[in-house]
């Protein structure tokens, strides 16, 4: 009998260390497992990043925040940021409007981006500072982007002077080109500001719209027609052969 109560005893006691030794090991494989965004090198601070994203959770976005501000690496802060935007509260809006100034151009060009999804009129303001003052035009491209999405008058009569005054031929084409999807049109490939005849028939004949007019007019801003910059019916390329 009491050999019995020894083996039972045995059994009972080596039972509890397997169950120890199962939970730790348990507890080690998920601490392992879980996405650290703030240790290792470069690719694996990356990889963390992609996991949290897949993941989600309610604090995903937070944790993205951080990183994208804190982070040494340009390449992890600028996917950090990224993944941030699927997560995006209006309490991220200060991460947003830090990662704007970020020193690195790639960074600032997706904060940038992301500003347009508030859409309001602060974001307005601030892109269309960033377009007319921000040295790099990849981020200037993005301010374009970004105006495309805001809702105030305000983004079109800076879409608008962008289109006719860019510093180079890709911004005028870029700016242009988001005027016209906000205000439902697509831009014609013909349509190239190296044809600068043509460039400027185009940015005439878009100040007469009723949008752009109305736009102008409720930001305030005198709207400068230039009538002899039209072209005649053999030059505009809609209406050749007609």
């Amino acid at each position: 009998m009491e050999n019995i109560l020894d083996i039972s005893k045995k059994l009972i006691v080596g039972g509890a260390v397997a169950a120890v030794l199962l939970l730790v090991v348990i507890i080690n494989w998920f601490s392992s497992g879980s996405p650290s965004m703030s240790t290792g090198d470069e690719a694996q601070r990356l990889a963390s990043i992609g996991d949290i994203v897949v993941d989600g959770g309610s604090s995903a976005g937070d944790a993205l925040a951080k990183v994208a501000k804190s982070d040494p690496s340009p390449k992890v802060r600028r996917k950090a940021l990224a993944g941030m935007s699927h997560f995006l509260t209006p309490l991220h809006r200060q991460t947003v409007q830090e990662c704007v100034k970020d020193p690195d151009p790639a960074v600032r060009e997706v904060a940038v981006d992301i500003l347009g999804l508030y859409r309001d009129k602060q974001a307005s303001d601030e892109l269309v500072k960033i377009v007319k003052n921000e040295p790099e035009e990849k981020v200037q491209q993005a301010a374009c982007r970004g105006l495309e999405r805001c809702d105030d008058p305000m983004a079109i009569v800076a879409l608008m002077e962008q289109a006719e005054k860019g510093a180079t031929m890709d911004l005028k084409r870029v700016a242009m080109k988001c005027l016209l999807s906000k205000l439902g049109v697509r831009i014609s490939r013909d349509r190239n500001p190296k044809d600068d005849r043509g460039w400027r028939d185009l940015i005439q004949r878009w100040k007469m719209s009723r949008r752009v007019q109305d736009a102008y007019s409720r930001a305030n801003v005198r709207l400068v027609s230039k009538p002899q910059d039209f072209m005649g019916k053999d030059w505009h390329p809609e209406r050749r052969g007609k």
